[in-house]
Order: C-alpha cells, then structure tokens, then sequence
C-alpha cells in the first residue's frame, strides 16, 4: 500500500536528526524506538519506519514497556505488536517491575528507562540509541513543572533533542502536529488515563496551567522551548554545581578563606593563602 506523509511532522523528525542529532542517509545507526502505543510514539515509529525506508543504515527496534501498573497494559503491548507486523519493524515486548515506593511516575520512568537501555545494548551494542516521542509540549510542560518545583537556570535545559545515547526526534514538532498526522494516516493510539489523572502534577500542567498560558500567550509554547534551548547551552565543562557556585561565593564573601575549587574539566580554581617561604624568611 502506498502512503505519503504530510509534510509537518515527517520534515520536523527528519530537520532534527539531520541537523541536532548527526544523523543523516550516510549514518549507520540501531535505534530503540519506546513505543507505548499512545498517539506521540505511534507517530514518532510511523515517520521513522518510513524514514528508514530511504535510510538504508537506519536499523529501528521498537521497544514497547509493559509496566504492569494498570489491566490494559498487556492488551495494549499486543496493539503495538500488531501495528509493527503491519509496517514490518521488528519488535519486542519489555515486562518491568516498578517499585512505587518513591512515586508510581518516576520508579516507572527509572524502570523503563533501564529496560530500553539494555534493549539498546543487547540489539546494537554500545553505539546503540534510543528514540523517545517528546515533543516541543512535553517540552514545555516539564519546564514549568522545573519551575514549579524550583530549579536553577541550567536545570530548565530539558528534554534536547539528543542526550547521550537519547534521541527525541519530535522535539521540534508540536502535539498538534502529531496528532495531525495520526489523524491523516489512520493510526489508532490507546489512551492512558494516567495523562488526564489529576492526582499528578504533571496531568495538571497539560490540562490546566499550560492551555491558560496559551490563551495568554499563543506563542508561549515556542518561548518555553528557546528557554530550554539557551539553558542547555550552559551544560558545558564550566557549569558549576550548586555545591561549587556556594564554595566560590563564600571564599568571594570572604577573602581570607583558602579556596580549592575542582571544575567539571579537569582544572580548579586556587586560592591559597599560606605565607610562601621567602616570606616566612623575611618576616623572621
């Protein structure tokens, strides 16, 4: 069956791997693809399977978690599973235990994440990726749970469109884009009720605080994004910590401390006050 992407979302995945990720037709790369079935991944495992189609070095597994928190999670493995034979893109099903005990979101989160990591290693070896379906929205939201929560400037740069051995190829798509695209090729996503449950932060950010801040400001989206963008670029070999910048401002405040400052680079920072010997000889 013949399919065509509309352009937005296929040219945004492309546009990001081409010029944020290194990527491009040339690269030989395993890529992990998360897929839970939800409209984001099925899109982001949509445009990729075709992606690859004129990638020929583009070597996609798509990974889909079963995290054992709610009944349906099982049967929506299986759809991933059906939606992968139907576009022929290998796949594997990944059953992880989740220790509730500091929170369900994050001990799933921290779970998955180990499950796709070992996925990344075990299929394509330590060049392995991993794809995740973030988009520019996500991206905003977690900047303002960050600011929520409190953060320093260098923690607003979230969610880059590569991170190590991450991959958001989405990110800089909008949700409107991807649903758009759902929407035109027929995709049938599940829906995780746990996105809309107000008993977490985050669904309350989504659903109250960042359409108020659209109504506000339409472009709010694009603004939270170039934020996280500029924050990112602090994330070099001379970003301090918050331990480093509170010794730095105590020995600034007060300068008859001695100051040994180890930087991120290999270099520090010196402040030592002891008399050297010839001085010691002059003052006798």
């Amino acid at each position: 069956m013949s399919r065509t992407h509309g352009p937005t979302l296929s040219r945004a995945v492309q546009t990001c791997l081409e010029k944020e990720c290194g990527m491009n037709e040339r690269t030989e790369t395993g890529v992990v693809v998360a897929v839970s079935g939800g409209p984001d991944s099925l899109a982001l495992a949509d445009v990729l399977g075709d992606l690859r189609r004129k990638w020929r070095g583009l070597r996609l597994l798509v990974a889909c978690v079963d995290h054992g928190l709610r009944p349906e999670s099982a049967a929506e493995l299986q759809r991933v599973r059906t939606f992968c034979a139907e576009r022929d893109l290998p796949f594997v099903g990944l059953v992880v235990s989740v220790d509730a005990a500091g929170g369900v979101q994050a001990a799933a989160r921290e779970a998955r994440y180990r499950a796709l990591e070992s996925a990344a290693e075990g299929h394509f070896g330590p060049a392995g990726l991993i794809a995740t379906a973030h988009h520019a929205d996500d991206r905003a939201e977690t900047v303002l749970l960050r600011l929520l929560r409190g953060v320093s400037l260098e923690g607003l740069g979230v969610l880059p469109p590569k991170d190590g051995r991450r991959l958001r190829p989405m990110v800089r798509a909008t949700r409107r884009d991807v649903l758009l695209h759902c929407e035109r090729h027929g995709l049938d996503p599940v829906r995780d009720p746990s996105n809309e449950d107000p008993r977490f932060l985050r669904a309350r950010v989504r659903m109250e605080l960042l359409p108020l801040l659209v109504d506000m400001s339409p472009q709010v989206v694009d603004a939270l994004n170039t934020l996280a963008d500029e924050a990112t670029l602090l994330d070099g070999p001379t970003l301090l910590t918050r331990a480093q910048r509170r010794l730095l401002r105590s020995a600034l405040e007060n300068p008859h401390l001695p100051l040994d400052l180890p930087l991120a680079s290999g270099l520090r920072v010196v402040r030592d006050l002891a008399p050297r010997p010839e001085n010691r000889r002059l003052a006798r």
